[in-house]
């Protein structure tokens, strides 16, 4: 009987970790890794889906079918996790969903890498749309209790303003959703000023457009640098070629393609990896010029 027991515990053990190991690999599918200089970048798919190209508003349907034949361009909702010296740092933290199409995969893949909530210590926010920092809580409890949450002021000051909901009233969720957020992390939330060090080696960068405060952010370590570039792109299948179209997401369209471009300009001259909200996963690539004013997207 011992004999049968021994054998069955060891195959009720094997079975645990087969298990495991399935819900590790599967987990794994939305995270990429990648490394710049000492630091460690982990892109963490929030969610994975098609862009419907119907958010451009009245763009001239033939441009559309030109690069995007299909009406849908592939595209995420992106977190970044960042491992630099002592700090675990993440940038945004997805929607936040617990379930249906769109159901908040950021759980899964920390856990995938071995990181638990409590574990991450800063959390930098390029702007505060819903589907950036939605992930902030879970059942209404703050999903990162060991956090501090930071974003440039000026985002922060234009989403508690009172007079910015008179400005955008189609947006009055969003404006609640920031302003609870904020509320609940209380003292653990901050601002910073643009061109200042947010984290070592983490620099941040003004690039309003698509809200009047978003950030970027510029990691560098051992001489090497990542772009971390927000929501610049929406739709990259049309918005690398067609530069000048801005997203009805984007709170000034005019000054986001301007953004747009200049951050394209610069990843070129600068020779930077870019991290994008919005970019197919695993959102981490190369920017190139092409032709006649066109950029082209290299995916990692």
């Amino acid at each position: 009987m011992l004999r049968y027991s021994l054998i069955f515990t060891f195959l009720v053990v094997m079975l645990i970790i087969f298990a495991q190991n399935n819900v590790a690999s599967a987990a794994a599918d939305n995270v990429a890794e990648f490394t710049v200089g000492k630091a460690t970048v982990w892109a963490i798919a929030d969610s994975i889906s098609e862009r419907d190209l119907n958010v451009f508003g009245d763009v001239d349907p033939s441009i559309l079918s030109l690069h995007v034949p299909s009406g849908k361009a592939p595209s995420s909702t992106m977190t970044f996790l960042i491992k630099i010296g002592e700090e675990t740092i993440l940038v945004d933290a997805g929607m936040g969903t617990p379930s249906g199409e769109r159901a908040s995969r950021l759980g899964e893949g920390l856990k995938s890498i071995g990181v638990a909530h409590d574990e991450i210590t800063l959390i930098l926010i390029t702007h505060m749309h819903g589907d950036h920092i939605g992930g902030l809580l879970w059942d209404g409890e703050k999903a990162f209790p060991s956090a501090r949450v930071l974003s440039s002021r000026i985002e922060h000051d234009f989403w508690i303003d009172e007079k910015s909901v008179e400005l955008f009233p189609n947006r009055k969720a969003g404006f609640e959703m920031a302003r609870n957020i904020l509320g609940l992390y209380g003292d653990s939330s901050g601002t910073f000023e643009f061109d200042s060090e947010v984290a070592p080696g983490i620099k941040a960068i003004d690039a309003t457009g698509h809200t009047p405060g978003q950030t970027a952010f510029l990691l560098e370590s051992d001489g090497e640098k990542m772009l971390f570039w927000g929501d610049i792109v929406h739709a990259a299948a049309l918005q690398f070629p067609r530069p000048d179209m801005s997203a009805q997401f984007d709170m000034d369209p005019e000054k986001s393609a301007v953004t747009r471009v200049s951050f394209m300009e610069k990843a070129i001259a600068e020779k930077l990896p870019v991290a994008g909200s919005h970019l197919p996963f695993p959102a981490i690539g190369t920017v190139e010029k092409g032709p006649s004013g066109a950029f082209l997207y290299i995916s990692r």
